[in-house]
């Protein structure tokens, strides 16, 4: 498992337009692209960042702060500590288990009170990008 533990997270102002997110840390500065990112699995007051490359990223930030930094680009927040990149859905299913796999297998649960939410941001996602669900 390759974590890198980071202190301190901020986000460049144009985070919207060059859809890349400054994270700076004591002495250096990393510098991670949003498409980049798989999903966040808040964990208490951290979070870890799953990238597409397999890399996990630790942060001292709460999944919240990013929920709010991520919200106009295409993250939808299906747990309370999952926040996943719609663009990395593999599969979409809304009948039994009401859960989301994404392209590395990983098959993640929503929860009853996010259903709902859920279910209209995948709506407005899927008219620009569709994806193979099973009954929504």
């Amino acid at each position: 498992m390759n974590t890198l533990v980071q202190n301190y997270a901020y986000t460049s102002a144009n985070l919207i337009n060059n859809l890349q997110s400054v994270i700076y840390t004591d002495r250096n500065k990393t510098s991670i692209v949003i498409r980049d990112i798989m999903m966040l699995e808040g964990y208490g007051n951290y979070t870890y960042i799953h990238l597409i490359n397999g890399k996990k990223i630790l942060l001292s930030k709460t999944l919240k702060a990013f929920c709010q930094l991520f919200q106009q680009n295409d993250f939808a927040r299906i747990r309370k500590s999952y926040l996943i990149n719609l663009n990395y859905l593999k599969e979409v299913d809304l009948s039994g288990y009401v859960s989301v796999t994404m392209q590395t297998g990983q098959r993640i649960e929503i929860s009853r009170r996010r259903k709902m939410e859920f279910q209209q941001q995948f709506r407005s996602f899927n008219q620009k990008k569709p994806l193979p669900f099973k009954d929504l």
